[in-house]
C-alpha cells in the first residue's frame, strides 16, 4: 500500500478550494483540479475536464465578480479520496451593470490525491434550493 501523505491536510482542502473561487482566477481554481475534473452546474450540460471548466470559469467571471461563502457540514477521508458537503451561499454582480444576484444552495466536492500526494478537486456537485 503506497503512502498519501500530503502537503495539504484534507481538513485544508475546502478552505483553499473556497479562496480560489473566491479570487475569480481561472487558473489559480484550475490549479486544485484534476486533468478529468468534473462540475455538475444548476441547470447545466455536465462539464468535464479542466478545457470545459475553464471556458466556463472564464466566461462565468467575464461576465460576475462572484463571492461565495460556503460552510462545510463534513469531510470525509478514504484512502486516496476525500468527500467534502456543504452548503452556500452565493452573490454575483454583474460586470456590465452592477446589479447584484444572488443564490444558496447546497453541494458534494471530492477530491483525489494524486501518486505525488496532492490533493485535487475530481469533482464539484452543486444544486440550489
Amino acid at each position: 500500500m503506497r503512502s498519501t501523505a500530503t502537503a495539504v491536510s484534507t481538513a485544508d482542502l475546502h478552505p483553499a478550494y473556497v479562496a480560489a473561487i473566491n479570487s475569480n482566477d481561472t487558473d489559480r481554481i484550475l490549479g486544485l483540479m484534476s486533468e478529468d475534473v468534473v462540475f455538475q452546474v444548476p441547470g447545466e450540460a455536465e462539464l468535464v475536464g479542466k478545457d470545459a471548466v475553464g471556458a466556463w470559469a472564464n466566461t462565468f467571471f467575464a461576465a460576475y465578480e462572484a463571492s461565495w461563502d460556503k460552510t462545510e457540514i463534513a469531510m470525509e477521508q478514504s484512502g486516496d479520496l476525500a468527500i467534502s458537503r456543504y452548503v452556500y451561499v452565493a452573490r454575483y454582480r454583474s460586470r456590465e451593470d452592477g446589479s447584484e444576484l444572488h443564490e444558496t444552495g447546497k453541494g458534494v466536492c471530492i477530491f483525489r490525491c494524486t501518486p505525488a500526494g496532492e490533493w485535487r478537486l475530481m469533482i464539484d456537485s452543486w444544486s440550489t434550493h
